[in-house]
């Protein structure tokens, strides 16, 4: 065989290989959409349907055997998650949506998140106030940051959790450097080069599945070089951690009309009206049921129209919607919102819980302005968005009153 037929055949071989791989990361990415989604839906379920039980549960016994039910479920939930998040990122199907928003949003959320559960432990919880205003994708950030809070109560027993923010222009641009901070088992000199790798665990040679897979700093680095925010660790064995992420500050294009904060929300002197709508009936009754014992009013739907139908028989304008994205017929979370916002108007606040991961989705919730969460959520998890959202639209609605 000549040179040159010897250079075509490898160049055809070559190409071969690279259309078996592509064919196999789209066979991948399809995989990965169906098994997020089928296998969140129940464990949403159970989540939802563990809380409702709590209360018709009253002796010691019962209600010993009910949280060790839900620490299995938080623990099947950690583990889909990471499993799920890791193939996720190496597929190549997480794709940045960068906005511009206040760090003391994801400030606060993480507070909200991970307050109760700090200090339930022990330890001394700690967020420090965080003022400056940020350029990044809102959801992968805080992805990014629970990932590394969730390692600090992992492995701190006691002491204290702290979230520390900090300006940075060591690399020539400002940033501001995000801390958390914890006092827990440390980091062997000889881990720290592993700690970021996949089933790599500091002090768990028995693999104890309550304290993860390993996977939570392997997101993390993958995060990090998605975002380009670089990830900075310190440790001293047996003293603590400290894990620093630099992200960028917005520009001052970005900042027109920021200034100023709103104040302090009102009080509401009735029930809250909240619409659900998911065509999974058992999701639904378990979302219905925890929304009505936080003390909502619950509309609860399996369609847009049924929705629409049933809250025109109210005449109330809701405070908040809640969606699954993907519904019966080819329709989405999305239209739900959008046809209550044009009937309502455009400040109802709204989130989409879902099982979907796609790139796809998580565009159609940014361009209309809705935040995601992924099924499974705790119902703790949902409690502090659903806080999160109607502070942020009674934070409006009291600005643009005192103007």
């Amino acid at each position: 065989m000549s040179l040159i037929h010897r250079l075509q055949s490898l160049e055809a071989e070559r190409d071969a290989a690279r259309e078996e791989a592509e064919r196999a990361n789209l066979a991948k990415s399809k995989f990965l959409a169906a098994a997020s989604h089928d296998l969140r839906q129940p464990l949403q379920a159970l989540f939802f349907l563990s809380a409702a039980l709590a209360r018709h549960v009253g002796d010691h016994g019962g209600r010993d055997l009910l949280s060790r039910l839900d620490q299995g479920l938080d623990t099947m939930k950690g583990l889909l998650d990471g499993l799920l998040e890791v193939s996720r990122l190496e597929a190549g199907v997480v794709t940045p949506v960068l906005d511009t928003f206040a760090a003391s949003e994801i400030a606060d959320a993480i507070d909200a998140t991970y307050g109760e559960q700090a200090t339930s432990k022990g330890l001394v919880w700690r967020v420090e106030s965080c003022d400056a205003v940020l350029r990044s994708d809102r959801g992968l950030l805080m992805q990014l940051l629970r990932n590394l809070v969730d390692n600090a109560l992992r492995y701190t027993e006691a002491g204290a959790i702290r979230i520390r923010c900090r300006i940075d222009s060591s690399a020539g641009d400002d940033r501001l450097a995000i801390e958390v901070q914890d006092t827990g088992i440390g980091i062997p000199p000889e881990h720290l080069d592993r700690i970021f790798e996949e089933f790599h665990q500091v002090d768990n040679p028995e693999r104890d599945r309550l304290r993860g897979l390993g996977l939570g700093l392997a997101i993390v680095r993958r995060l990090s070089q998605l975002l380009d925010h670089p990830v900075e660790v310190r440790s001293v064995q047996g003293q603590g951690s400290a894990f620093r992420v630099l992200v960028p500050l917005a520009p001052a294009r970005f900042l027109a009309g920021r200034a100023g904060g709103p104040e302090r929300p009102p009080t509401i002197d009735r029930p809250r009206l909240a619409v659900l709508v998911d065509d999974d009936a058992v999701v639904l009754l378990g979302l219905q049921t925890v929304l009505t014992e936080w003390g909502f009013r619950v509309v609860a739907a399996d369609s847009a129209d049924r929705a629409m139908d049933r809250l025109e028989s109210l005449g109330r304008v809701p405070d908040i919607v809640i969606a699954d994205y993907r519904l019966r017929e080819g329709r989405v979370g999305t239209e739900v919102i959008r046809r209550v916002r044009g009937r309502y108007g455009a400040e109802v606040p709204a989130l989409i819980l879902t099982g979907e991961t796609g790139a796809d989705t998580l565009a159609d919730a940014s361009a209309h302005g809705v935040a995601i969460l992924h099924k499974p959520v705790t119902p703790r998890q949902l409690q502090a968005e659903v806080d999160r959202q109607l502070r942020i639209t009674r934070g409006s609605d009291v600005a643009q009153a005192a103007q």
